[in-house]
């Protein structure tokens, strides 16, 4: 079984690639730049109906959603940040702030 820390390597692994290939410099600054860039694309589509008056494109949909989550990845593995145990951790301090 996979855990969220090899889902992590596996996520910045083909951003990295991807980056080799084109020859790109990721640094902290270009990688949020990135994933903030395909937050808006999310967006786009899930706003569609109320903006565009058309439906959502649910394949497109399903893409936007696994492009934030690589860049989201790579992004968390360039800052050094395991996410799972960052998660974690914050799940532990919501509980007790709010008494759950």
């Amino acid at each position: 079984m996979s855990t969220t820390k090899d889902f992590q390597e596996l996520c910045a692994k083909i951003v990295s690639d991807i980056d080799a290939k084109y020859k790109i410099s990721r640094d902290p600054h270009f990688s949020f730049t990135q994933f903030i860039e395909e937050v808006g694309e999310l967006a786009k589509e899930i706003n569609k109906p109320k903006l565009r008056n058309k439906e959502i494109d649910r394949e497109n949909l399903n893409g936007e959603f696994a492009d934030v989550i690589l860049q989201f990845f790579a992004l968390a593995k360039i800052l050094d940040v395991d996410v799972e145990k960052a998660v974690e951790s914050k799940i532990k301090v919501l509980k007790e702030r709010h008494d759950l």
